[in-house]
């Protein structure tokens, strides 16, 4: 199970070996790493100047003091801290044990360390560790390995072009699964410019330096459970303003179902969505969209932005089945009409993009009727006019709440009825 306070958090990249094995810090918990570093070159440097003046100190004096580790103190997996090649002490994990000669074909005995909150390894004389602090015995390891999702390098300069999209400051993890203590991920790049988002891996893959291992009808663990907000339910007996925005086919029952926009919510969400389109628009129009934002893969239910290839704007969408190949139906949320697009007219939906909940609601007109011309009729009278709906049975799980609208006082529901008699 994935620990939710890193499913989706800022974090930097504190160390890189390739695509597959990385470590991560979080944000919030940099500021912590500064203080342990310098708690512990305070002591260490604190202990070796008193050592000096005390003639290489005391040996009876040394629970927490700056004495020297040897070789048959140490075992592997233990903790200790252990000096880099900035000549600072860091806390560390000895890997293993193993002696090297030196320059003057003199034995030393070393220690492999794996440093705990950053993530590198390290090949250190073992007079170049220290007892750690009992006081940071029990903080856990600060730096987390991490493996790109679902993703395989290409070549050896996959890595590198991996460093240059992640060293760049602070990013947004996405965490995919767990497979034993590392985690699976993808990483978010906050970009400039009205830019939004761009997802690594997709970046990678659009770029050639890396593949998907799975086939594309591989459902990827919707692991944040992303979802539009959904508006409240349509109580019996209430009456609201509303807008068609979607006339749909009959159903089996001949009973018209019709998506509508609520215009008369305390709150005029319905009133946000232009501005929010326009938002899309400015985002998801630049160059290299598709590069920056396209989709690897789709799945049912995934939350997208879909461009019309009509009026070539950008709207909100839900993935309702993946048809063939890079073919896939879509729900307009905002809209309620599906259609069938290619997955290159997809890009990966930003989180400011879902704070407005799906504003088509779904409903039925209790009359029965046949024929494409009554349902022509019946669009010709409602479309592009402010309708007075009334709830005359909620809906449910398997049932579409059933309507009554008007128009200027007049029943549409009634003339429904006469013209089918």
């Amino acid at each position: 199970m994935v620990d939710k306070e890193i499913v989706n958090t800022k974090v930097f990249v504190s160390c890189i070996e390739s695509i597959n094995k990385f470590y991560i810090l979080k944000a919030n918990e940099a500021k912590t790493v500064v203080q342990i570093q310098k708690q512990l070159n305070r002591v260490w440097y604190t202990a070796s100047v008193l050592e000096l003046e005390n003639g290489m100190g005391d040996e009876e004096d040394n629970s927490e003091g700056g004495k020297e580790v040897e070789a048959d103190d140490i075992n592997p997996g233990e903790l200790v801290i252990a000096k880099f090649q900035d000549n600072l002490f860091y806390r560390a994990k000895v890997l293993s044990i193993f002696i090297e000669l030196d320059t003057s074909l003199t034995e030393v005995d070393m220690a492999e360390v794996l440093y705990i909150d950053y993530g590198n390894i390290g090949m250190v004389p073992i007079t170049s560790t220290r007892p750690i602090p009992s006081s940071l015995l029990a903080l856990p390891p600060l730096a987390i390995q991490c493996s790109l999702f679902d993703c395989l390098a290409l070549g050896e300069d996959t890595t590198t072009e991996f460093r240059g999209l992640v060293n760049k400051g602070c990013l947004l993890l996405e965490t995919m699964g767990r497979k034993e203590e590392v985690l699976e991920v993808d990483l978010i790049r906050e970009m400039g410019d009205n830019m939004g988002y761009s997802s690594v891996r997709d970046v990678l893959v659009l770029c050639g330096k890396a593949v998907f291992y799975s086939s594309p009808s591989t459902i990827i663990p919707n692991v944040e459970e992303r979802d539009y907000k959904q508006l409240p339910s349509l109580l019996a007996g209430s009456v609201h303003t509303v807008m068609l925005s979607h006339l749909h086919q009959l159903s089996h029952q001949q009973l018209p179902q019709l998506s509508v926009q609520l215009l008369s919510d305390q709150d005029k969400l319905a009133l946000q969505l232009p501005s929010l389109m326009d938002q899309m628009g400015e985002v998801y129009g630049v160059k290299r969209s598709e590069e920056l934002w396209g989709l690897g893969r789709c799945w049912p239910g995934m939350v997208c932005a879909v461009r019309d290839s009509r009026d070539k704007m950008w709207y909100r969408g839900q993935v309702v089945k993946v048809v063939k190949g890079r073919m896939v139906r879509v729900k307009y949320v905002d809209f309620g009409n599906t259609e069938l697009v290619p997955a290159h007219r997809m890009r990966r939906l930003f989180k400011d993009f879902m704070e407005l909940p799906a504003m088509a609601t779904r409903v039925s007109m209790g009359v029965k009727v046949e024929g494409a011309e009554v349902m022509a009729m019946l669009k010709e009278g409602i479309d592009l006019v402010d309708l007075d709906m009334k709830i005359v049975e909620e809906g449910c799980e398997d049932l579409l709440p059933m309507v009554e609208l008007k128009v200027e006082g007049n029943s549409v529901n009634n003339r429904l009825k006469q013209f089918v008699c």
